[in-house]
């Protein structure tokens, strides 16, 4: 950015022919050299971003506003559109659209990105709301993000800005936390959380919330007979003796369980966490492979935890079935006598005096029905009339225990059924996250296809928002949605047939297949690299900082050792998304403390210069913004974006003639030669005005005021 070239003030403008790329900070043609040094991040590498609303004004006028003050990049914030106000991406029609990229083009701007409302907190369809995960909230997301990714198209952004959140989950049950020696975590959101957080399941064939478990939860289920097997396993087993198959549901109704003749009683096993994460790891060890229906996904120890629970409900409902069925058969057979003894004495009472009729009727043994167990007849009816009583009894008796047992053995098979759908909630919103990512990478890369002004790849680019709000705001998940989402995007366009959206499964549990919309028959090479092209992520430097909240202190560390130990896992979990190849847009602003407070660069206290310094060193080619305008209410607008060209270095130089300050004769000034005077005048005034100014009564020739 040069100064003294003829033109002074706040908007930059083109006299001539001017040198763009000295103008943006480049020292090419510069025949004094670089007596700054060469910058981190040059003026032309770092933009901002610009919002809407009644309280900013339209896009094209914040933008206007954003180039006056001399970015070369802006990224488009949006509104959530169709209220009274006319924001959002919809609401900025062609001409609009044209007026964006004329201004861009005539200012030697570019756009960056467009970042999605705020309103848009996952992609997953969590609607905490409804407890629970919503397939119209998800298309009412996936929409928002479309009309973000036709803008970018429209002015040739490149990212697409888009919140994390995807669930709730509980911090120390997650794999990236690690265990400190005095049995507290890495990170943890409070105190108690080891044992008090809750641990969600999910129905996938309706995306509700349907249990939750705790930590400290204890399980009691029956004590069942066991044998240690070949494999050195302890392993169920029959009345025989026989080894079970505890993947299947006949074999795990024939366990036998421990019967306590002192107290009259079956026994129980006492189960806490610690022996639902063994036999998680013990079944993915041994069982996973005969569950073909999972695709290989491991169990987790809350899977366990509901899957006892689940277990000896479905032993209850057989055990329920059984005793009816049981009695059923003893009144089957009774009812058969019955009915045999009907229709013989139907016959014989027209034509047998009746003195004879009761003699047979009370000498025939299936009359054992009535009252205590004795039949007492009075003889002023006919047989087949107390018969008919006991056939009645029987019918109805025969009727519960029908009803009852065939109703235990729905519930049993019902709930069965439900422990093949239920999935812990990671599990299944992961899943929702990775199908959106890759819809919406797919829209993007179509999208990229049609723009006459996509110069370079649309994406989709999640942010890491705060910890507070969920999955996706730890790097580690970062990286596994986006990962996650460009494998999902490639089977889409790859695979010709994709698993029910609506998990329908067959009668062996396996998820039914459908045809794939998205397909398009690309290689998989081909079709990675275009994942690769179109989903990337967003790291907001400051959101990254706010796991200081969470950071526990070691016993005896000072805050300064503590703050020394997070920068190096802050800088550690950089390194790790550049070496993942997944950052595509950054938002470089600073952070002091742990909350949400956007600083410049340099106003806070976190590494983040030596993280930007780090990823250019290592090629970083993507695009970054300083978001926020917390500053600016106590500093004036645009600081965020000068505060940072100077942290960074950037390169601005007076071209004029003159002393102190550069020239022909000297040396090109520095940032703070030329910031004070060009950018805001924040020093103290050099001129008198207002009731200190002298009296107008007496004037100059041309009226231009004393002070």
């Amino acid at each position: 950015m040069e100064f003294g070239t003829g033109y002074f003030g706040a908007e930059p403008q083109n006299h001539g022919a001017v040198d763009n790329s000295g103008y943006f900070g480049e020292f090419a043609g510069n025949p004094y050299g670089d007596p700054v040094g060469k910058p981190i991040v040059g003026v032309a590498d770092i933009g901002m971003s610009v919002p809407e609303g009644s309280r900013f004004g339209s896009l094209i006028k914040t933008t206007t506003d954003a180039i006056r003050r001399g970015t070369g990049w802006v990224e488009l914030s949006t509104n959530m559109g169709g209220g009274a106000e006319a924001v959002g991406a919809e609401a900025y029609g062609k001409d609009a659209r044209e007026a964006l990229r004329d201004l861009a083009r005539v200012n030697s701007v570019k756009f960056t990105s467009v970042h999605t409302p705020t309103n848009i907190g996952n992609m997953s369809g969590f609607n905490p709301q409804e407890k629970g995960f919503n397939d119209e909230h998800r298309k009412i997301e996936m929409e928002e993000v479309k009309k973000s990714i036709d803008l970018a198209g429209d002015v040739g952004a490149q990212a697409v800005v888009v919140h994390t959140g995807e669930f709730q989950r509980d911090m120390t049950a997650q794999k990236w936390n690690k265990a400190n020696a005095d049995g507290t975590w890495e990170f943890q959101s409070y105190n108690e959380e080891p044992g008090r957080a809750v641990l969600y399941m999910v129905d996938d064939r309706t995306g509700k919330l349907i249990t939750e478990v705790r930590k400290s939860q204890v399980v009691h289920e029956p004590k069942f007979k066991t044998v240690i097997g070949e494999d050195g396993r302890e392993r169920y087993v029959d009345e025989n003796g026989v080894i079970l198959d505890e993947t299947k549901p006949s074999d795990l109704f024939n366990r036998v369980p421990y019967w306590n003749e002192e107290e009259t009683r079956f026994e129980t096993n006492r189960l806490t966490w610690e022996d639902f994460e063994k036999r998680a790891d013990d079944w993915n060890e041994h069982n996973l492979e005969n569950e073909p229906w999972r695709n290989g996904r491991q169990y987790s120890p809350e899977e366990m935890f509901f899957r006892s629970q689940m277990e000896t409900r479905v032993m209850q409902a057989r055990g329920s079935s059984l005793f009816h069925g049981r009695m059923y058969k003893k009144e089957l057979e009774e009812y058969t006598k019955l009915k045999k003894a009907y229709d013989f004495f139907k016959k014989i009472e027209k034509n047998t005096p009746k003195d004879e009729l009761w003699k047979q009727f009370k000498s025939n043994p299936v009359i054992r029905h009535f009252e205590g167990g004795e039949y007492v007849p009075s003889e002023n009816k006919l047989p087949s009339e107390w018969i008919a009583r006991g056939l009645e009894q029987a019918e109805r008796s025969l009727k519960f225990i029908r009803e009852s047992s065939a109703a235990s053995d729905a519930n049993a098979d019902e709930t069965w059924e439900t422990l093949l759908h239920v999935v812990p909630v990671e599990a299944y919103a992961k899943e929702q996250t990775a199908t959106s990512y890759a819809e919406a990478g797919i829209y993007a890369m179509e999208r990229t296809a049609k723009s006459p002004y996509a110069n370079k790849p649309i994406h989709l680019a999640p942010e890491n928002i705060f910890p507070e709000m969920g999955y996706g705001s730890h790097p580690d998940e970062l990286i596994d949605l986006v990962k996650e989402g460009r494998q999902k995007m490639v089977e889409l366009l790859t695979e010709k047939f994709i698993e029910d959206p609506g998990k329908r499964r067959d009668r062996h549990g396996g998820l039914i297949k459908v045809p794939n919309p998205h397909y398009t028959g690309v290689t998989k090479k081909e079709a990675e690299k275009k994942a690769l092209d179109h989903i990337k992520a967003t790291i907001d430097t400051q959101h990254l900082g706010m796991w200081w909240k969470h950071f526990t202190a070691k016993p005896g560390e000072t805050k300064e050792q503590r703050k020394e130990r997070f920068d190096g896992w802050y800088m550690e979990k950089v390194k790790k998304m550049q070496d993942e190849k997944i950052i595509g847009h950054l938002h470089v602003v600073d952070g002091l403390g742990a909350g949400h407070h956007h600083l410049p660069v340099g106003q806070g206290n976190l590494p983040v210069k030596k993280a930007v310094e780090y990823l250019k060193e290592r090629g970083y080619e993507g695009t970054m913004i300083s978001e926020g305008h917390g500053e600016e209410g106590l500093f004036g607008q645009g600081r965020i974006l000068t505060e940072t060209w100077r942290a960074f270095g950037s390169p601005i130089r007076n071209m004029g003639a003159g002393g102190g300050g550069g020239g022909f004769g000297g040396s090109p000034s520095r940032f703070t030669d030329v910031y004070q005077g060009y950018f805001k005048q924040m020093q103290g005034p050099y001129f008198i005005f207002g009731a200190y100014s002298p009296s107008n009564d007496w004037q100059l020739w041309s009226q231009v005021p004393m002070e």
